[in-house]
């Protein structure tokens, strides 16, 4: 969801606003000198972030004047894993900023909720299934990619609801009668994009893919 007014009062934006940016020099510093932040995996995180801009330009108003969207979060997680995933949404919702009429001041909040909730659900769903179920190549594209995706898309819509009923912006019958169900039918447009990205990529290019091993999914079959 994009945040074209000041929905929030202003010391709740400007606390994500600082909060945002102190976890995002955190990862980055983090990500300095490490492995995964190699030049190639950089340019493929960027056209990453350029596809899921462009995507995220071509969004959906209702007739409240909410902008929805699709969220990228399940597909940033498991080709980048969290850092880089954060990341990248952090990039994704800036550049909407500057291309889109969303606020800048609202930037903290949609990185709150189109960033940093999205990846990590979606990282989380994925680490969950990893420990609870085998490691079969299905499981990884219906459970983390399919239904990751799902469960991460309607869980970080459930969230911006809340936070917007609590400070008074829409009533709850708006939402749950207009923003909710669109967001759980996006749900299914992000369940398909992203499980049919993922498969084309382990396929065709697994090295993309952060969280897809031969070895741990193909293994004797």
């Amino acid at each position: 969801m994009d945040f074209t007014a000041e929905f929030f009062p202003g010391w709740f934006s400007w606390t994500t606003n600082v909060s945002m940016f102190a976890i995002l020099a955190l990862v980055l510093h983090t990500l300095r000198g490490s492995s995964h932040f190699q030049q190639r995996r950089v340019q493929h995180w960027l056209w990453s972030v350029f596809f899921l801009s462009v995507v995220w330009l071509m969004r959906v108003s209702l007739e409240s004047g909410i902008n929805m969207h699709l969220s990228g979060g399940m597909l940033m997680a498991l080709m980048f894993g969290w850092r880089m995933g954060f990341a990248g949404l952090c990039l994704v919702n800036f550049t909407v900023c500057v291309f889109s009429d969303a606020l800048f001041i609202n930037l903290g909040s949609a990185t709150l909720f189109n960033g940093l909730i999205p990846v990590s659900i979606a990282y989380l769903i994925f680490l969950l299934l990893e420990a609870w179920l085998p490691r079969h190549f299905f499981i990884y594209i219906y459970g983390s990619a399919f239904f990751g995706s799902w469960i991460t898309s309607a869980l970080a819509g459930l969230s911006i609801a809340l936070c917007l009923a609590f400070f008074g912006v829409f009533e709850w019958s708006l939402l749950a009668g207009e923003f909710l169900p669109f967001n759980f039918l996006f749900g299914f447009g992000e369940a398909f994009l992203t499980s049919g990205l993922i498969t084309l990529f382990v396929v065709y290019r697994p090295q993309w893919v952060y969280s897809f091993r031969d070895q741990r999914y193909l293994q004797d079959r």
